[in-house]
């Protein structure tokens, strides 16, 4: 391809993403343009506005090298990322997708091909992102990461380095900082608003009947129960036939929270039709959330590929948690690839034990960043134990049913009980938290 070729094709590309933007930009609200806004070019104000709480940080590719731009208020500190070219990106997203999609396919060589895929790219993430980063964000806290292009496909928080003093013999992005995403300065100013609402009622979607063939949702139940238990006032579940998108869509109207145990769709080339799989053959577009009035203070999508925006455009940062943002969630908790159904499980478990009935609850970005590492740390005899424990005090954050299903499965998990059977990122890094 000439370089001709390749501007032309980089304004195809910007064009298309224009078309998008203003396609959101018109959707109309009773009448009114809501998103008129939508990705805006942000002034500086607006970016200070943003940043006056945990760092924000924007990171983006480049040739003949890569940029994070670390704002805190008023400073803005640049970080060249020198390893981070167009074409490094490129060449190692490629092989990572490819190796996703394969994995899709249920045969074990398959699933070792996913794996190591997936330890190659993350490996490569820490000494051309997140290990220059993180050296200029000294100490604990969080950070907000705007990730643009492919990076936005990416589980940044899973970039690890060798560390023979770390139970798994890795240390991690998240073990330095609890780190959540957003698409753009005004969307955090936005969700920083709405989190402070108060988290009362629950909606939990529950398995509906239009399963794709070889992906049943065998612990959606048990992911929908674990969330009423952390919402004992005023929880609804809909599951099968209830779970229509018209139901669906009335009660998210009405709810604080959203728990969505079901299939999800990403659809690459055109990304307001990525959706969520609901009863028969109904779905839930993001272009149909963009017309919901919502006032959500989190919403979990327990759904696979959730957060995966489209490819085919050069700011990847239209995907559906963006739309939830955009139509009044503060935070959104979304996945990057398909998870299998225990580890799901029993993540969604420690994550609402830890925001909803600790002793000193977190907030949700840090629950799951907390849960995410306990996941990959512990053996199957301490989440076993903790189980038990659980059951013989009676805790609330552990439904009877759930406690027996987790444990069988413990019991019964490859390497014994001994084994860390979870430590791997595909078993924990494919959830990551969009918003505040």
């Amino acid at each position: 391809m000439t370089y001709d070729d390749r501007v032309e094709e980089i304004r195809a590309a910007r064009r298309e993403l224009d078309d998008v933007v203003r396609e959101i930009q018109n959707v109309e609200v009773d009448g009114v343009r809501e998103f008129a806004s939508f990705l805006a070019p942000p002034t500086m104000d607006d970016i200070a506005d943003a940043a006056c709480g945990p760092p924000l940080v924007y990171l983006t590719a480049a040739e003949p090298g890569g940029l994070a731009l670390i704002v805190r208020g008023p400073d803005v500190e640049h970080v060249p990322l020198p390893k981070l070219t167009s074409q490094a990106l490129r060449d190692r997203v490629t092989p990572y997708l490819a190796a996703h999609a394969r994995d899709k396919d249920s045969s074990a060589e398959h699933g070792e091909s996913w794996r190591a895929a997936l330890d190659e790219i993350t490996r490569w993430l820490w000494p051309a992102v997140m290990e220059p980063v993180l050296g200029r964000l000294p100490g604990p806290g969080a950070a907000t990461l705007v990730a643009g292009g492919l990076l936005g496909l990416l589980p940044l928080h899973a970039a690890w380095t060798e560390d023979a003093d770390r139970v798994t013999g890795r240390r991690y992005a998240l073990d330095h900082r609890t780190l959540n995403h957003v698409p753009n300065a005004r969307a955090l100013s936005a969700a920083r608003e709405l989190s402070s609402i108060p988290p009362r009622r629950l909606v939990a979607v529950a398995a509906p009947l239009r399963t794709p063939p070889g992906r049943p949702l065998e612990y959606a139940g048990t992911e929908a129960a674990v969330a009423c238990a952390a919402f004992p006032e005023e929880p609804v579940t809909l599951a099968g036939a209830a779970a229509d998108a018209a139901t669906v869509a009335e009660e998210l109207r009405e709810a604080d929270v959203a728990h969505l145990a079901c299939h999800g769709e990403a659809d690459l080339t055109a990304p307001l039709e990525s959706r969520l799989l609901l009863a028969g053959t109904d779905s839930l577009r993001l272009r149909d959330l963009l017309t919901r009035r919502l006032r959500l203070r989190l919403a979990v999508l327990s759904a696979c590929e959730t957060l995966v925006p489209g490819t085919d455009l050069p700011d990847e940062v239209v995907a559906l948690p963006t739309g939830l943002l955009q139509a009044g969630a503060a935070g959104v908790l979304a996945s990057l690839w398909e998870v299998g159904d225990v580890a799901t499980a029993m993540l969604m478990t420690e994550f609402y034990r830890l925001w909803r009935h600790a002793e000193e609850p977190v907030s949700p970005p840090e629950a799951l960043a907390r849960a995410q590492a306990w996941m990959r740390d512990t053996t199957n005899a301490e989440k076993l134990t903790g189980y038990e424990k659980a059951t013989a005090d009676n805790a609330p954050w552990l439904p009877p049913a759930a406690a027996r299903r987790f444990r069988l499965a413990l019991k019964t998990a490859p390497g014994g009980v001994e084994a860390r059977s979870y430590h791997h990122p595909d078993h924990w890094a494919g959830f990551a938290y969009v918003g505040v």
